[in-house]
């Protein structure tokens, strides 16, 4: 069981692998399908730009095809897209074909210049390239040789300077840096630095730069030969082509010649007839001129007469407009006095109800104090009856007593009781609608308080609402502009501190390459192997050669000003550091 699981592992990861491959190669496909339509979206575009060129340029297929492609690469350089107008695009295509020309006159005219700064470089032996050193002895053979070098010619310029001029730069090339290559490509160069002499000992290396520049010397002169042979060769091919060419130009003047004289007749007799034809021409534009000139007259009258007519339509138009107007403005005045009127009217009734309302009130107070006085006076009419019938009924009592005995007070007393119960609901009564009408008036009163006290609270609550939204929006802006702030000086401290980091790795750099050059100049040249091994060489070349420590100095001194050099370039680095 255990043996089947572990073979069925395997196809599992193969399956997941197959599918893997599967989607790889699909994503391959669909980025191949991708660049395809890209390339070909390109290629169509600038087909597209070529046919433009030729269209509106007139410039055959092949320039135009340059033209295109050097469109596009410079658009797709600057970021800029495709899709330009023809004035631009003609700009573009004049300009390069202006900086061409530029270029063409400027070679020719390095071409022209028969002391090429160039053609100063002199040549360097197979010993210099391998040995990496310059000899004073060959540095003062060059100088002679380009001091003596002939001028061909008579001092122009021919065909041989350039084939000279770039073997010797791209011989000079190996031992120049890329400033003294700047200066000698504009024609400017400095005189060789003298460094001061350092006081040391003789290198181990003396004896062989010695032996080497015998031969670089020795080399040298060969190869001055050789080209000097192959300078007067060419010279001497050179002349018998100009000769030739000579002989071909004059056949070519000849021949021009003759076809001037026939193209000036063939031109006499095509101006003969263009003259015939031209004042035919013009016989046919002076008709055409005068048919023209009657079709201009009629047409000037026809819109003349339509002017008229149109003239006359607006004129009727304005009227019509005028007087509709006039209607609109009597109809709106009609129409704002009987609003007016309607208001007045309202007014007025609005007036004479609050007058009646007035009026009203005025009646029920009178009524009120009219009842009221009405019932103080039944009041005291009452009380007084009251009294004057108490009065009665006490003489009737007394009076009767003598007759009656208790039985007559008793009903004298009841029905004065009765009397006093009717006026005491009377009063009741009175004061119970006099509550009511205090309560109405109260209840009223406290309702529209309370309304006016609602309405002030709810435009508290408005006013307090409108604070706290604009307070908040006021925070949020603050929010804001704190968290913009935060993040200019965050990126302002991340890009100081990519700044001192690129610096620091900068000097870094610096101090490593500085002292890699001084464990490389305070190494021994030799090991003592080497120098045993070498022990015959070196004696063989200090008697051929003598005392060389000149070459070996000079090479050491110019170590020592690329060293100082570098030190002052890391001086620059952490002052704009700083």
């Amino acid at each position: 069981m255990t043996g089947k699981m572990a073979l069925g592992r395997p196809r599992g990861s193969d399956t997941q692998s197959v599918m893997s491959m599967n989607s790889i190669r699909t994503v391959d496909r669909e980025k191949l399908r991708d660049k395809a339509r890209q390339l070909q979206m390109k290629e169509n575009l600038r087909l597209t730009l070529c046919a433009r060129i030729q269209q509106t340029l007139k410039k055959s297929p092949k320039v135009a095809e340059e033209l295109a492609g050097e469109i596009m690469r410079q658009q797709q350089q600057r970021g800029l897209g495709y899709d330009i107008s023809d004035s631009e695009l003609s700009a573009l295509v004049n300009g390069m074909i202006a900086r061409r020309q530029e270029q063409k006159l400027l070679a020719s005219t390095r071409l022209a210049e028969p002391e090429h700064p160039l053609a100063a470089v002199p040549p360097l032996g197979p010993k210099e390239k391998t040995s990496g050193r310059r000899s004073s002895s060959s540095s003062k053979d060059r100088s002679g040789r380009r001091a003596s070098k002939p001028k061909s010619g008579g001092g122009k310029p021919t065909a041989r300077a350039p084939t000279v001029t770039g073997s010797l730069a791209e011989e000079e090339s190996v031992y120049l840096t890329q400033s003294q290559l700047q200066q000698l490509s504009t024609g400017f160069r400095l005189p060789p630095k003298v460094s001061p002499k350092k006081d040391k000992d003789n290198g181990i290396w003396e004896e062989i730069v010695k032996f080497s520049s015998v031969e670089e010397q020795a080399e040298a002169e060969r190869k001055k030969e050789a080209r000097e042979q192959a300078r007067r060769a060419l010279s001497t091919k050179l002349d018998e082509q100009v000769r030739t060419r000579q002989q071909q130009l004059e056949a070519e003047h000849r021949a021009a010649s003759e076809y001037y004289l026939q193209s000036m007749e063939r031109l006499k007799l095509q101006e003969e007839e263009e003259r015939r034809k031209e004042e035919e021409r013009l016989n046919r534009a002076k008709q055409l001129t005068k048919i023209q000139d009657e079709q201009r007259r009629i047409k000037a009258q026809q819109l003349e007469r339509e002017r008229q007519i149109k003239k006359a339509q607006e004129q009727k138009t304005a009227e019509a407009l005028q007087r509709q107007m006039e209607e609109d403005r009597e109809r709106e005045r009609k129409r704002k006095e009987a609003e007016k009127n309607r208001i007045m009217r309202v007014l007025h009734e609005n007036e004479e109800d609050m007058l009646r309302k007035q009026q009203l009130k005025d009646k029920e107070r009178e009524m009120d104090l009219k009842l009221a006085e009405d019932y103080i006076k039944m009041e005291e009419r009452k009380e007084a009856m009251r009294k004057k019938q108490l009065e009665d009924m006490a003489n009737s009592v007394k009076a009767r007593m003598k007759f009656f005995g208790d039985t007559a007070k008793a009903e004298m007393d009841a029905k004065a009781k009765e009397d006093e119960e009717r006026v005491r609901k009377y009063q009741e009564e009175y004061d119970r609608q006099q509550a009511e009408i205090d309560r109405k008036k109260r209840e009223d009163a406290l309702r529209s308080s309370l309304s006016q006290q609602e309405y002030l609270r709810l435009q508290i609550q408005e006013k307090k609402e409108r604070e706290a939204a604009l307070k908040r929006d006021l925070n949020k802006q603050a929010e804001l502009w704190k968290q913009e702030r935060q993040d200019a000086e965050r990126r302002e401290r991340f890009m100081k501190q990519q700044l001192a980091h690129r610096n620091r790795s900068q000097q870094e750099m610096l101090l490593q390459q500085i002292r890699e050059k001084e464990s490389r100049s305070l190494e021994a040249d030799q090991t003592l192997l080497e120098v045993q091994l070498n022990a015959k060489l070196l004696e063989k070349i200090h008697k051929q050669v003598g005392n060389g420590a000149s070459v070996v100095s000079e090479t050491q001194n110019r170590s020592r000003e690329v060293s100082n050099f570098s030190v002052l370039a890391l001086q620059f680095m952490n002052y704009v550091t700083s």
